[in-house]
């Protein structure tokens, strides 16, 4: 497998930033610039909230009773996309609330799940770039996911969404 151009380029560019008071992330977007290939989007938005409790089922009845959540008998609700103008588009933002068992590692008492263009892609960008990024990834009829831990310790959820949605 040779290199291409632009791993050529990525890879001078981020020898040259360890050298200087540039950022990893912000030699590899120079880098991608020069080589004129495109850039992709990371985060595209918020696919969900995920939020642990010891008590999950008290407090999904007090956002059902006192903030007028819908929420189902799996735990939470699809919040669905709509427009400037009130008319659904392609897309959802999931709220659930849960024992927080698939935060771990993380110790953090929610879960952020980011929408992604392309996840491979992405997680790459963040291995070259020295984040801790989980081996673990999957895929199913709701997409792919893969995850990556914060400086902070929080374990965040990148989701690429199936085509069309």
């Amino acid at each position: 497998m040779g290199i291409t151009n632009l791993n050529r380029a990525l890879l001078l560019t981020l020898l040259s930033a360890v050298a200087s008071s540039e950022s990893v992330a912000e030699a590899a977007n120079t880098a991608v610039a020069k080589s004129g290939e495109s850039t992709m989007a990371r985060v595209t938005g918020i696919g969900g909230i995920f939020i642990k409790s010891e008590n999950p089922e008290r407090l999904r009845t007090w956002y059902q009773q006192h903030l007028g959540i819908d929420v189902q008998a799996w735990g939470g609700t699809t919040f669905r996309w709509v427009d400037d103008a009130g008319q659904a588009t392609a897309g959802s933002t999931v709220w659930s609330i849960g024992d927080g068992d698939y935060f771990a590692p993380s110790q953090a008492s929610f879960m952020v799940n980011y929408r992604v263009d392309d996840l491979e892609r992405l997680l790459a960008a963040l291995r070259a770039e020295g984040c801790e990024v989980l081996e673990k990834t999957e895929a199913s009829e709701f997409g792919k996911f893969g995850w990556v831990i914060d400086p902070d310790g929080n374990k965040v959820e990148l989701w690429q969404p199936p085509a069309g949605q």
